[in-house]
């Protein structure tokens, strides 16, 4: 289930996927905005007949931002990334919202990076080369990219 990530050129020595957990799908997403709409609009519907009319508009207005929520989950649920280690390269690829990106990198120049830059007090996780900073791994759970992390330091160590 998900979108289909490409297969790699090479067998990688190390590769690790990110992406986001989605346990209700496409169908079950749209059928619980359906039945919301109905619930919201069958209420509004009940206010307006009893005179309280400036619910309408209102229910309308709710649904509306409603569906542009559900529609950028829609757009996000198949969001995946991807860090493998090939032979001398690091290769990052990474499909958000429908648009794909890859980066190589160099092995024996790449570091990785951690920050203390979320809310909850978990890190991210970065590679960095040559001036270029590229984040990984945030669909992760905290203690996964911590490992992840430590299997990098290992496996890009010279």
């Amino acid at each position: 289930m998900g979108a289909e990530i490409p297969p790699l050129l090479a067998d990688p020595d190390y590769c690790v996927v990110s992406r986001r957990h989605d346990a209700v799908g496409s169908r079950g997403r749209w059928l619980l905005f359906a039945s919301l709409v109905a619930v919201s609009f069958g209420f509004a519907l009940v206010f307006a007949a009893f005179g309280a009319w400036m619910v309408l508009p209102y229910s309308a207005l709710e649904m509306t931002v409603l569906f542009f929520a559900f529609r950028w989950f829609e757009r996000h649920a198949q969001d995946w990334e991807r860090l493998a280690i090939c032979a001398d390269r690091v290769i990052v690829e990474r499909e958000c919202a429908g648009v794909r990106t890859r980066a190589e990198l160099n092995r024996y120049w790449t570091r990785v990076e951690l920050e203390d830059a979320t809310l909850d007090g978990s890190v991210r996780l970065a590679l960095s080369f040559g001036g270029r900073r590229i984040p990984f791994g945030d669909e992760l759970p905290a203690p996964e990219r911590l490992i992840v992390a430590a299997d990098l330091r290992r496996l890009l160590a010279h």
